[in-house]
């Protein structure tokens, strides 16, 4: 977590319904006042913006990275910015299937009452 007890999240936001999931469990942390949300496209496409928050992303705090399906875009996204340690969580792994499952509200408050209150093994 940062100093102040609050995650950062890192979220896909792609087009099905795992990305939506994705997104909004990151925004509902964020909203709820349990996290930081940090835009994940900008790692992608602005390498002194990576550089820069790799060194403050070291700092011991609660790094999230949340993808929502096996292809694990924002995994990726983040290693190739040369930061390996995170949690990793996939929303499929919430027995959500991609382009079947509609996102409800009963499953974003399960996914996020699980990362609340569990910490995963970091990559």
């Amino acid at each position: 977590m940062e100093p102040n007890g609050k995650l950062i999240v890192l979220a896909c936001s792609g087009a099905s319904n795992t990305g939506a999931y994705s997104d909004k469990v990151a925004r509902k942390l964020m909203k709820d006042g349990n996290a930081k949300m940090l835009c994940l496209a900008r790692f992608a496409v602005d390498k002194s913006f990576a550089e820069d928050s790799k060194a403050k992303l070291s700092n011991g705090a609660r790094i999230v990275v949340l993808d929502g399906c096996p292809i694990n875009c924002a995994e990726n996204i983040l290693k190739e910015n040369g930061i390996e340690q995170f949690e990793h969580v996939n929303i499929t792994d919430f027995g959500i299937v991609k382009g079947v499952t509609p996102v409800t509200e009963e499953k974003l408050i399960e996914i996020n009452e699980f990362l609340k209150n569990n910490k995963m093994e970091s990559t």
